[in-house]
C-alpha cells in the first residue's frame, strides 16, 4: 500500500519539494499522509490535485542535485498542461455526476 504523498510524488521523478505537495494538497482537502485507495485516487478532490501538481511541473525549474540533473522541454511542458486541463474535466464531470438531477421540460414543438 502506499500514501496519497506517494502517489502525488511518483506522478513524475522530478523532485517536488514536500512544502508544494502540501500546499496542493491542503488547497484540495487532501490528507497526504492517508493510505491511497481506488476511491481516493478516483475523487475529484485527487484528480485536481494530480492536474494541480502537472500544473506546477509544467513551471518547475530546471535543476541538478545530487548529480542528477531535471529538465523539460517546451513540448513536455505543454503535454503537462494539457494532462493537467483533462484532469481539471474528468474532475468536473465526475463531481456533476454525483450531482446529476432529471431535467425537465418538454421535446418537440407541440406542447
Amino acid at each position: 500500500m502506499m500514501t496519497l504523498l506517494e502517489s502525488l510524488s511518483g506522478t513524475n521523478a522530478y523532485p517536488v519539494p514536500l512544502p508544494a505537495l502540501r500546499s496542493i494538497a491542503v488547497r484540495r482537502g487532501l490528507d497526504l499522509d492517508q493510505m491511497a485507495t481506488k476511491e481516493q485516487l478516483d475523487s475529484p478532490e485527487y484528480m485536481r490535485a494530480k492536474a494541480d501538481l502537472l500544473m506546477w511541473l509544467s513551471g518547475a525549474p530546471d535543476i541538478s542535485q545530487g548529480g542528477q540533473s531535471y529538465s523539460f522541454t517546451d513540448e513536455q511542458r505543454d503535454r503537462f498542461r494539457k494532462q493537467a486541463g483533462q484532469l481539471y474535466k474528468e474532475a468536473e464531470s465526475v463531481e456533476e455526476g454525483d450531482k446529476a438531477s432529471p431535467v425537465y421540460g418538454y421535446k418537440g414543438s407541440v406542447l
